[in-house]
């Protein structure tokens, strides 16, 4: 094979590569956002922190876990998707149902979460959220 005929090849897949990539992240955008909302609902927070929160905000997301130590969620309804892949951000609006014990009234609490992906650069690659876990009233 000649040289010329293997740089056309390499390019091409260069650009295929390339074309699929943002699919790819957007991809691992509903799975993670999806996972993240599943340890919502069985009361996972610490692994969805150690999991999906940015590490400047874990401190402050621990704080918010211990505040819903009585906190039951009940279930979660996604109300909004949005994934802007070559921005590498991303929003979920969540609605939470839970109740506190010793109280078995369900309430609601909208959750806006604000994603951001990571090449690698900072921290392990993928989706991490920017948001706290909201606050239960």
């Amino acid at each position: 094979m000649s040289i010329v005929v293997r740089l056309m090849l390499l390019s091409s897949l260069l650009v295929i590569a390339a074309c699929s990539m943002p699919f790819m992240v957007r991809e691992e955008f509903d799975k993670s956002s999806g996972e993240y909302g599943r340890m919502l609902r069985w009361q996972e927070l610490e692994r969805a922190a150690d999991t999906y929160v940015a590490a400047s905000l874990r401190d402050e997301y621990r704080k918010r876990i211990v505040a819903a130590r009585d906190v039951k969620v009940v279930d979660y309804r996604i109300k909004s998707v949005e994934c802007d892949p070559k921005g590498k951000k991303g929003e979920v609006t969540m609605e939470l149902d839970y109740f506190a014990s010793p109280s078995t009234t369900v309430k609601t609490v909208v959750d806006r979460q604000q994603w951001r992906y990571e090449d690698g650069a900072g921290e392990k690659k993928g989706w991490r959220l920017e948001s706290l876990l909201p606050e239960f009233r």
